[in-house]
This record gives C-alpha cells, sequence and structure tokens, in this order.
C-alpha cells in the first residue's frame, strides 16, 4: 500500500477507534461517579443513553447527508463535536457542584457527533479503494482499529480513573481533534453517486433493498449489542461490590468479553465460508443467549468468567456477518445510508442495554437477564427459519469481510 493510501487507512482507522471509546471508556469508573454525585443505576445509565439514542436516531439522516454532501463533510464537523461534547461534560464535572444535569446535556451533544464518523469510515473506504487487494487490507486495518478500540476502551478508561472519575471525559476532545485533521488533509474522497437525491427517495431506496432476511440481520446486531453492553454494565457493579478494586482492574475485567468477540471475529471469515450467513447469524444469537441465560445462575462462582467470554464469542460469530450483509447490499450511491442504518440498531442497542440493567436489576438478576436471554434465543430460532442465504448476501461473501 503507497504512502498515500497508508495516511488515508491511517485517518480512517483512527476515527473509527475514536467512536468506539464513546460509552465503554466510562464503564469502568460509573461506580465511583455514581457515588460521588449520589445516583442510582438507572441515573448512570442516562450517560450512556444521552450518547447512543441521538447516535441511533441520527445515523441513517448522517447517512444520507453522507450520500448527498459527501463523507467527508460529515465527518469532520461531527469528530468536532463529539471532542467539545466531552470536553464540556469533563468541565461541568470539575467545576460544578451538582453536574449530572449539565453532563447529559453535553453527551447529548456528543451523541450527536457521534451519529456519522464511525459507519463512514468504512464506507469511504469501500468508496476510495476500487482495487481488490488494497479495499481487503484497507478493510482489515480499520477493523482491526475497531476491535483495538473495543478492548482497550475500559482499559484507558480505567487508567484515566485512578486520576480522577472525570478524566476520562478529556480523552475525547484530545484525541478527536487530530483525528479531525488527519482526515481533513489525508482524505480526498471520490464523488458520491446519489446526489440530488430527496429524502422521501432515500427512504424508498432503502425500504426497497431491505428484504425479510435483511431485517432479521437488523435484529440480530441490536440484540448483539444490547446483550454485550448490558452485561458490561453490570460486571463494573458487580467487580466493584465484590472485589472493591480500581478502575484499572474493573477496566481489565470489562474487556475480556470484548477480547473474546475480537478474536472470534478475526475468524468470521472461515466461519463464513464454511457455514453461512444464515447458519452465523443463528448461531451467534444461540451461544449469546445461552450465556446471557446462564449468568443469574453462575453469578459470584467461577463459571461466571466463561459464560461472560462466551457471550463475546457469541457477538463476535454474528456481528461481523451483520456488518457484511449491510456492505452487501447496494452500490456506493446508496452505500451511506445504508451503512448507518445497520448501524443505527447497535446504536440502539447500546442505549437501551444499560438503561434496562439499570431499571431491572432491583428485581434479581433473573428478572433482569432472562428477558435479554429469551429473546436473544428465540431469534436465533426465527433466523434459522426465515432467513435465507440468497437474501442476505445476493452476490456471494463480498471481498473483506467486515468485523
Amino acid at each position: 500500500m503507497r504512502v498515500r493510501e497508508g495516511w488515508k487507512v491511517a485517518a480512517l482507522s483512527a476515527t473509527v477507534f475514536v467512536m468506539v471509546t464513546a460509552n465503554t471508556m466510562l464503564f469502568p469508573v460509573f461506580p465511583h461517579m455514581r457515588r460521588a454525585l449520589g445516583l442510582d443505576l438507572r441515573d448512570i445509565s442516562l450517560l450512556v443513553l444521552a450518547v447512543a439514542l441521538p447516535a441511533a436516531l441520527l445515523s441513517p439522516l448522517t447517512g444520507y447527508l453522507a450520500d448527498l454532501w459527501g463523507r467527508r463533510r460529515v465527518m469532520i464537523p461531527s469528530l468536532l463535536l463529539y471532542g467539545i461534547g466531552g470536553a464540556m461534560a469533563g468541565s461541568f464535572a470539575v467545576v460544578l457542584a451538582h453536574p449530572f444535569l449539565p453532563m447529559l446535556l453535553a453527551r447529548l451533544l456528543q451523541g450527536v457527533g457521534s451519529a456519522a464518523p464511525m459507519y463512514l469510515a468504512v464506507v469511504l473506504a469501500g468508496d476510495m479503494f476500487q482495487d481488490d487487494g488494497e479495499r481487503s487490507r484497507s478493510m482489515g486495518i480499520i477493523e482491526t482499529a475497531n476491535g483495538l478500540g473495543k478492548v482497550l476502551s475500559p482499559l484507558i478508561g480505567g487508567m484515566l480513573g485512578l486520576i480522577s472519575w472525570q478524566a476520562p471525559f478529556f480523552f475525547y476532545p484530545a484525541i478527536s481533534l487530530p483525528v479531525a485533521v488527519g482526515l481533513w488533509f489525508a482524505i480526498d474522497e471520490p464523488p458520491t453517486a446519489g446526489s440530488g437525491e430527496s429524502p422521501l427517495q432515500a427512504a424508498g431506496v432503502l425500504w426497497g433493498l431491505l428484504s425479510r432476511s435483511h431485517m432479521i440481520a437488523l435484529g440480530a446486531g441490536f440484540l448483539a449489542i444490547l446483550s454485550l453492553y448490558g452485561v458490561m454494565f453490570w460486571v463494573g457493579e458487580y467487580v466493584q461490590e465484590s472485589f472493591a478494586g480500581s478502575t484499572l482492574l474493573q477496566g481489565m475485567i470489562m474487556s475480556v468479553p470484548v477480547a473474546a468477540l475480537i478474536a472470534t471475529a478475526l475468524a468470521a471469515r472461515w466461519f463464513l465460508n464454511y457455514a453461512g450467513f444464515r447458519l452465523i447469524l443463528a448461531a451467534g444469537q444461540l451461544v449469546a443467549g445461552v450465556c446471557v441465560g446462564v449468568l443469574p445462575f453462575v453469578a459470584g462462582g467461577v463459571l461466571l468468567w466463561p459464560a461472560i467470554v462466551g457471550l463475546g464469542v457469541g457477538a463476535g460469530m454474528l456481528l461481523p456477518a451483520v456488518d457484511t450483509v449491510a456492505t452487501a447490499v447496494t452500490a456506493r450511491g446508496h452505500r451511506g445510508i445504508v451503512t448507518t442504518t445497520f448501524g443505527s440498531l447497535r446504536c440502539m442497542g447500546a442505549a437501551v442495554a444499560p438503561y434496562l440493567v439499570g431499571a431491572l436489576l432491583p428485581g434479581g438478576l433473573i428478572i433482569t437477564f432472562a428477558p435479554v436471554a429469551t429473546t436473544t434465543l428465540f431469534a436465533g430460532c426465527l433466523t434459522l427459519i426465515l432467513a435465507r442465504e440468497e437474501d442476505l448476501v445476493p452476490n456471494g461473501i463480498p471481498r473483506g469481510v467486515s468485523g
């Protein structure tokens, strides 16, 4: 890969890395933040909801705008907004005696900024690299950055939490500004083919592209992130209560299911080649559902950790398949809106999960995790029965399976 192309991939990879830190970086400091501000679990979960919900709702709109105006024109302002929101949340936490409500408003701003960059970085890489080899290599590097971000995010939050629970908020502006500058100078994107369409026309295109099988894949992505984020949110509280350890220890333990996810996702091409998309989507949901279902019965024992690892394995099986289905649906002119719509459902899972756990946990672990486990298992069975391989990826496995 030439030097110029290398800088492009580096800028896109850094964008994905920054976006991955939006919520999981704060998980290790949430127990300390909760005690410092006198909040309960449901209150603290609103800091995740405030970012993930705007991202979920606005992602399809940003995809449409990116198809209309160009990817970079949407991504760079979004990155700056993301950093500003983080800086404001951290400043409110340091300066104000009662900062929670202002922090929520700042996180809403951060959520608006997070709606576009992550998924559009993948779209932009697909636009720029037409050569099969370059596209595959660029996608591999971007997905490696995605994986590293997911694994390192709780560790970064845990290390910064050793300074104070406010410190992780200042990581966002410190990294998003240089990445925005890198995008500005490194990326010269090709023109998109969807210019001139009205929102109604774009919505019509999207509706026509998504079959029943694609809807099933959308649901699989939502449930995978819902399960993963819900369990990680609970693990933060569990570790603090059981071990009273540092934020760094919490970050290390929270990285366990994500590391299992990434390790499994690296084998995604092998799984998909030999089993196909329908079976992998179903198997991932069934594995995740079983692991979430057993959590109430193994909490407090050594079997808790294999269950958490198994959840990461299940999510790691199905998420690359969901990503690949999204990128295989359409041609370049509408790739933005389709990819961000798939991303929107995953953001919705991240938005709902901590609040759901915070609301249900006072009723016990069975009340908390049984609905998620049952729904995920049912969805896995539904995928086996209703999804069709030829609808999921009409032309076979695309070049460069996304992870």
